[in-house]
């Protein structure tokens, strides 16, 4: 109990229905598992500063981070890797908090900033297409010593001497730092879960991530896109309030 009481004095949870540490997650059937829709590409976005474990995200490609509101795609189930470094921890006294995280680069290569050049020309005309060159008083024209394309001849190139330079590394947008990952569900797929903005919950009651947060809560299930319900009355492994829930749609 002091233990309990220390955790709920130093971690405080997003969920509503979580009563000490952060929200957790208890795979049931997720198929991800099997299908292999698991994401850990995409950062989360500069203004989100913790993700629990049962808190959901949308995939954004085109802005190049994980958020709560993209205007397309379906919401993501975030499910990390539990890392605690200290002997004794809970399961619960994980979250990914961004001050933990210190993710600068997304790749190595950004092919942005690559820059390419050409030790000799063989097809007619340099690397700005001009087809001859001056020199004092004289014009000397570039020979074109190369054939055309093959349709025989897949790989073959009339630019054999184009040469790859220097590149930077890609970085990762400004203010991001971790990379959740993340898991599509299906319908079907069951997990327990305490990460949920409600304070009591019966069986059938139905839930759906919310836009501000991308955590559980009844406000909107009628109508959404994507819905869980609650199919057991339930505890998480430490003793906690929990539910397992099936998405239904």
């Amino acid at each position: 109990m002091a233990f309990k009481k220390f955790l709920q004095n130093n971690i405080t949870s997003q969920a509503s229905f979580v009563e000490f540490g952060y929200g957790q997650v208890e795979p049931n059937h997720l198929s991800a598992q099997r299908t292999g829709q698991i994401y850990a590409q995409l950062p989360a976005a500069a203004d989100i500063d913790v993700l629990e474990q049962g808190q959901f995200v949308k995939y954004d490609y085109e802005n190049e981070v994980c958020n709560f509101d993209a205007e397309y795609g379906e919401w993501m189930l975030v499910f990390n890797e539990i890392k605690l470094y200290r002997e004794g921890q809970w399961d619960c006294e994980f979250a990914m908090v961004k001050d933990n995280y210190q993710a600068r680069l997304y790749s190595p290569y950004d092919w942005t900033t690559e820059k390419t050049g050409q030790s000799r020309y063989y097809n007619g005309e340099d690397a700005n297409h001009q087809t001859s060159v001056t020199v004092g008083q004289n014009t000397y024209e570039f020979d074109d010593v190369t054939a055309g394309a093959d349709m025989y001849e897949p790989h073959y190139e009339e630019d054999p001497f184009h040469i790859t330079g220097a590149y930077k590394p890609k970085k990762m947008p400004t203010g991001t730092q971790m990379v959740p990952r993340v898991f599509k569900t299906n319908v079907g797929d069951l997990f327990t879960t305490n990460t949920i903005n409600e304070t009591s919950l019966a069986l059938g009651d139905e839930l759906t991530p919310q836009a501000a947060d991308g955590i559980l809560a009844k406000a909107g299930a009628s109508n959404a896109d994507m819905v869980w319900r609650v199919v057991k009355v339930y505890n998480m492994p430490d003793g906690q309030a929990g539910v397992k829930l099936m998405r239904v749609k």
